[in-house]
């Protein structure tokens, strides 16, 4: 407990844990299997990774999120902890330095995605790893019922028999009981400790309006609360900057973020809404990953997700700071019948999918029995313009693939260039000697990163340029010619899509799609928009509906549309929670919390319950107290 906390005081800061990730951390460190379901904002990184500090060892981290991984080896190795991750965009000799890095304990934390433990690479050099902790980041995506299942994760259990005795760190948001129990059967874990935050946040209310015109909603709500931070979510594209456009025409501060946007533009949107210089960010689901501004007062749907995990993700970004915030969505009665057809697109008729991956490896140009392991950057445009392809098909057909175990399909992430010197300090001077105008960046290269000639180092094309006095043109020039003399070895930037091929092409009529693959999540798809449906049309408290969902009980928010509509109590949970906090400066029992608070029992039962459940009052000789 003591080491936990001075990791955490020496590394990030802070004097004392959120709730229960002391006891998740303490779980790990005893090498304990560990179930941790944390909602969005529950500061999940910090469970597993100061642990990795605190035992002996190589802390191995499987992620499905590249954007995820690299967010976290930067701030990692920002605190002088030594991070590596492993992605599809790096080359092969990249990935060996990597893992022998890892292997002859030259890393701390090293991350990959659930695909590069299929590699005989990479099964090879981690039977010499000394693990001292494995972790699953996002271990819903294990289990098929989980929202976002990928086969590749099964494959994970298969390095308990590598490393036995490793403990086995699994984490995520959102996570039904019977996704639960899949995670541990899947992952193998030993008598694994369980340890669940309760989803309640009595800060925030959810609502849901069925309204005549959901756009003039929106903005009457944004032009009310103008100058507080919000988020507004939508499905495409097109209803961002259609939104945006109409909060504009207000002028009201606003941005948009989708996955559309190039890096430089994306970066400049969130900087600007970090800082408060935007309060108004309009966003598809591609604004979720690393999004921590804890003064969210709103976030507001103009179109649902077709899923409660997504939804509750999402509205979960408000109020992070413990004050009140505010979840709405507005809908409107074709809404449903937009959400069924998004969900019957998700999975276009199998000839499509065949005929997809068909048309993607002769656009690659990959011959059959060949591309094993393979990626590929390439523009899903170029390819729907070259064979005639329908854009949404397409998209969706990739994604079948995928749960089919073909190939993995990333859709745009920025891979920044990372540069090795590929010869010796000997070499290298001669070199230079022989070819001036090379040496000045040469010279930068080697005395901006010590170690450049054992591993990859990212460079920032743009600051060199600046610091050499020539363009970023010269920049990427010199680098060619270094690379065809053989003096680098280089992986250029890219910010493409990118598709990994988990084995040879097969022949057309060799493809076959599994019922796991489409049937089955097609019958899930279905339910899940199901529970969507309901949570909208729902007469019910919306926190109860939510969290019954995840398999959860509480009692009614009072704060939420429905209740406010059915509720004659004046004060919603958290006001009344900090009225009986206030009342016990001095113990009391029911009777006298009653009567000096002059509430109904109901309400009080209500407050008392959510209080002793987050463990700030304790009941003794039949009266309440403060737990301190």
């Amino acid at each position: 407990m003591e080491k936990s906390r001075e990791i955490l005081k020496r590394y990030w800061g802070f004097d004392n844990f959120r709730p229960l990730q002391e006891e998740i951390i303490d779980n790990a460190i005893y090498g304990h299997d560990t179930l941790a379901l944390l909602p969005t904002g529950g500061g999940k990184s910090i469970c597993f990774q100061i642990p990795g500090l605190a035992r002996e060892g190589l802390t191995l981290v499987i992620s499905p999120l590249i954007a995820l991984m690299q967010d976290q080896v930067k701030s990692l190795t920002s605190k002088g902890i030594r991070a590596k991750e492993i992605t599809s965009g790096m080359s092969y000799r990249e990935i060996d330095i990597t893992l022998d890095n890892a292997r002859f304990g030259g890393l701390d934390f090293l991350y990959t995605s659930p695909e590069r433990l299929k590699s005989k690479l990479f099964i090879e050099r981690c039977k010499g790893m000394n693990l001292a902790l494995i972790v699953v980041d996002e271990a819903h995506c294990i289990s098929e019922w989980g929202h976002d299942f990928r086969p590749s994760y099964r494959d994970i259990a298969e390095l308990r028999e590598i490393h036995p005795s490793v403990p086995m760190i699994a984490l995520t948001a959102t996570a039904t009981k019977h996704v639960q129990k899949d995670i541990c059967e899947q992952l193998k874990l030993k008598n694994p400790k369980l340890i669940e935050a309760s989803f309640l946040r009595p800060n925030l209310s959810y609502n849901a309006q069925k309204v005549e015109n959901k756009t003039k909603h929106i903005l009457d709500y944004c032009s009310v609360h103008q100058g507080k931070t919000g988020i507004i979510y939508c499905q495409t594209r097109k209803s961002v900057k259609d939104i945006a456009r109409l909060l504009h025409a207000l002028k009201l501060s606003v941005g948009i973020y989708h996955g559309g946007m190039n890096r430089e533009d994306r970066k400049l949107m969130l900087d600007s809404w970090m800082e408060g210089k935007i309060q108004i960010m309009v966003a598809t689901n591609a604004f979720g990953m690393g999004i921590d501004k804890p003064n969210v007062r709103y976030v507001l749907h103009y179109e649902f997700p077709n899923n409660l995990e997504a939804y509750f993700q999402e509205a979960g970004r408000a109020g992070r700071d413990g004050e009140e915030a505010e979840t709405i969505v507005f809908w409107e009665e074709n809404d449903i019948k937009n959400l069924t057809e998004q969900t019957v697109r998700q999975f276009p008729p199998i000839e499509t999918v065949r005929t997809t991956y068909r048309a993607l490896c002769n656009h690659l140009k990959i011959a059959i029995g060949s591309g094993l392991d393979e990626t590929y950057p390439f523009e899903i445009k170029q390819l729907t313009d070259k064979f005639l392809l329908n854009s949404s098909d397409t998209y969706h057909s990739l994604k079948i693939l995928e749960l089919n175990d073909d190939l993995v399909f990333t859709e745009s992430v920025f891979h920044p260039t990372k540069v090795r010197i590929a010869i010796g300090n000997t070499e290298l001077y001669s070199f230079q000697i022989k070819h001036e105008k090379l040496s000045p960046l040469i010279t930068l290269l080697s005395r901006s990163y010590p170690g450049i000639f054992e591993q990859y180092f990212e460079i920032n094309e743009t600051e060199f340029s600046k610091r050499l006095k020539v363009s970023v043109n010269e920049i990427n020039n010199q680098l060619k010619q270094m690379e065809m003399y053989g003096i680098i070895d280089i992986s250029w930037q890219s910010s493409l899509p990118t598709v990994t091929f988990l084995h040879e092409r097969m022949p057309d009529d060799y493809l076959r799609i599994s019922a796991e693959a489409y049937q089955t999540r097609k019958d899930l798809a279905f339910k899940r928009l199901e529970s969507a449906i309901t949570y909208l049309e729902g007469k019910e408290c919306r926190v109860g509906m939510i969290l019954r969902y995840f398999g959860q009980e509480t009692l009614k928010c009072g704060k939420c549309d429905v209740c406010r509509a059915t509720n004659s109590n004046p004060y919603s949970l958290r006001e009344l929670s900090k009225m009986i906090l206030d009342a016990l400066s001095t113990p009391q029992s029911y009777q006298e919390l009653l009567s000096s608070l002059q509430i109904n029992s109901r309400n009080l039962d209500e407050a008392i319950h959510y209080l002793m459940l987050e463990e700030k009052i304790l009941l003794e000789n039949n009266q309440f107290k403060l737990n301190v």
